[in-house]
């Protein structure tokens, strides 16, 4: 049997997973527990929210892994 990646059964998985929820941009452990706390079935650890992203010049640096341990703990 070959194996597969990204199947069409595996996309309709995650879609049925994240049916009726939203995932939340998150900066803080803070805010990712006000997220989950408001329904969100996910959250994007960020540096900044892609609002100030665009207006400080557009460029995305990888969130400090300290700062998605603390989110993850959070949630």
């Amino acid at each position: 049997m070959a194996q597969e990646t990204g199947t069409g059964r595996v996309k309709r998985g995650m879609a049925e997973m994240l049916k009726g929820g939203v995932i939340m941009d998150v900066v803080n452990a803070e805010q990712a527990k006000i997220a989950e706390d408001a329904g969100a079935v996910a959250v994007m650890a960020l540096e900044r929210v892609p609002a100030d992203i665009r207006a400080q010049g557009g460029v995305a640096r990888m969130s400090d892994p300290d700062m998605i341990e603390k989110i993850k703990a959070a949630v």
